[in-house]
């Protein structure tokens, strides 16, 4: 039995969820102490999708510690060098897990949650993405676009290119891409996050890149709403020129005297 009982848990109804229909038995035999009727557990530990710079989280949040990365990974994060994006840098070196904080409110009214704010930055992140100086013989890195929000993905699908798949966190399960753009949508003053509450959701999310991962939200919300959002975006780092995605300047109105 191969799985990993940190991630996205099956959908079911209310009565499944009320009698835990949720919980694999891959979960129910691993929470037990020990080995279990002669089976013995035996985690994977070493993983060859991500560099250190962006295991780090997840081992530390999920795994105890105990998931190790291959050190030919680290090579990987040389092809954000040749990318506009303002990078930040700790000890000369990228830092791949960035967070770009969006003062814009989520939006209000419709069936699932949206914010324009968020797309707007998205968008402008995906042009800092495009290689200065293309390499005719080297595919450019791939960019995926994530959010909890299926209203989100349908604001953002038809403004980005039809080459970048735009997705659901649950629905990219199981699937990779060289950059993650994730848009957390919610943004109150409650500190309401809904979806983001979900350890595995998160961690799904995170685990997706292979290279770099970029989460545009509102720190004040996420960081209100949960503890676990504060360690995690206490794993990441401000781009280095954090004013490029500030909101375009509001045109004056009105005449002059």
């Amino acid at each position: 039995m191969v799985g990993d009982h940190v991630q996205l848990r099956p959908m079911v109804r209310k009565l499944g969820m009320a009698l835990e229909g949720d919980v694999s038995l891959l979960e129910r035999l691993y929470a037990q102490e020990g080995d279990i009727s002669g089976l013995k557990k035996t985690m994977l530990d070493i993983q060859y999708r991500s560099p250190e710079a962006l295991n780090a989280f997840p081992s530390t949040e999920f795994y105890q510690g105990r998931l190790r990365t291959s050190p030919r990974n680290e090579a990987k994060l040389e092809v954000l060098k040749g990318l506009p994006f303002p990078w930040p840098e700790l000890n000369g070196s990228i830092v791949p897990t960035v967070f770009i904080d969006c003062p814009d409110e989520e939006d209000f009214g419709g069936r699932s949650k949206t914010n324009e704010g968020q797309v707007r930055v998205v968008l402008k992140v995906v042009e800092l993405l495009k290689p200065s100086s293309p390499d005719p013989e080297a595919a450019p890195p791939s960019i995926t676009i994530l959010s909890p929000y299926r209203g989100q993905i349908q604001k953002i699908k038809g403004r980005v290119p039809s080459s970048i798949p735009v997705a659901t966190v649950d629905s990219f399960q199981g699937r990779e891409s060289d950059i993650i753009i994730f848009s957390t949508v919610r943004a109150n003053a409650d500190g309401e996050i809904g979806f983001l509450e979900d350890h595995r959701r998160l961690n799904v999310m995170w685990t997706r890149a292979r290279i770099a991962l970029v989460i545009v939200g509102h720190a004040a919300t996420l960081t209100q709403g949960s503890e676990l959002w504060k360690r995690a975006l206490g794993a990441c780092r401000k781009p280095s020129n954090a004013s490029l995605f500030d909101p375009p300047p509001q045109e004056e109105t009105g005449a002059t005297v």
